[in-house]
């Protein structure tokens, strides 16, 4: 499913492995490593008043959501050289045995073992990863989000081991429903990719880009009212309407100054 952006499934690690890709034809290398980041935020849309902690329903005053952790597992993010082919498949998502044979290292350029991002639940931006990648020219970032299985390699087994309640689970939640208790796991699978206009330039200068989760509109119907999380759980009434919310509620943009906007929009189109 897309949304100006592509959602794709999986999870994100500690360790990356940095792949030689295809010839950046539209730039020159540059030489050695750089520093680029990968940043969550919760942040509201420009003009929302509605606080992430307490949400009020848009057609139903009784109703309310205090949200206190959200949880993400991430398999991989890629950031993909200007001219090379996109070559990472769903079904490598999280195969870790797969990007160390090198079938697909020569078209990612960043790649990650499955791990657990906790998404802010305040309006601050959290900085969840960074990793040195060659100088160059980066189109797009594609990452995944999705249950992690154990049949991908060690680092899948690695994970589950150290995490046995995020089994086939990609996103966990916690929080209140009309001040009772719930906690909310789900397992939907998200393609995610986003194109730069103009591309990423990695070079001495800090990169940073930002992933932007819309937590407020994952417990809500089609009407904008709230409805029940633990409605919401596996084979629950609502697992399909809030899978389908959480894969419509994330975009991507350049934020180097890791102030939840994108730069793009900030310097007139620009950067």
């Amino acid at each position: 499913m897309r949304i100006d952006t592509r959602l794709i499934a999986a999870t994100v690690a500690a360790s990356a492995t940095l792949g030689a890709c295809s010839a950046d034809t539209t730039a020159p290398r540059l030489a050695g490593p750089r520093t680029v980041s990968v940043s969550f935020t919760t942040v509201a849309p420009a003009g929302s008043s509605a606080s992430l902690l307490s949400l009020a329903s848009a057609t139903a005053a009784t109703d309310s959501i205090r949200i206190t952790k959200a949880q993400l597992v991430v398999s991989r993010i890629e950031l993909q050289k200007a001219g090379a082919n996109t070559c990472a498949s769903q079904e490598a998502a999280g195969d870790d045995e797969h990007d160390r044979d090198g079938k697909n290292s020569d078209c990612a350029e960043l790649e990650l073992a499955p791990t657990i991002v906790d998404l802010p639940v305040d309006s601050t931006i959290t900085n969840k990863l960074t990793v040195s990648i060659p100088s160059g020219t980066y189109s797009s970032l594609e990452a995944k989000i999705g249950p992690v299985t154990g049949k991908r390699g060690q680092g899948s087994t690695d994970f589950l081991t150290a995490h046995p309640d995020f089994t086939n689970v990609s996103v966990r939640v916690e929080g209140t429903f009309n001040g009772k208790a719930f906690t909310y796991t789900g397992s939907p699978r998200i393609e995610f990719e986003k194109s730069f206009n103009p591309p990423i330039v990695v070079d001495s200068g800090a990169v940073n880009v930002t992933m932007n989760v819309d937590l407020r509109s994952w417990f809500k119907d089609r009407s904008g009212a709230f409805i029940d999380p633990s409605t919401a759980n596996t084979n629950g009434a609502n697992a399909a309407l809030v899978a389908d919310n959480i894969r419509r509620s994330f975009r991507a943009f350049r934020d180097d100054d890791r102030n939840g906007r994108d730069d793009h929009d900030e310097h007139g189109g620009g950067r």
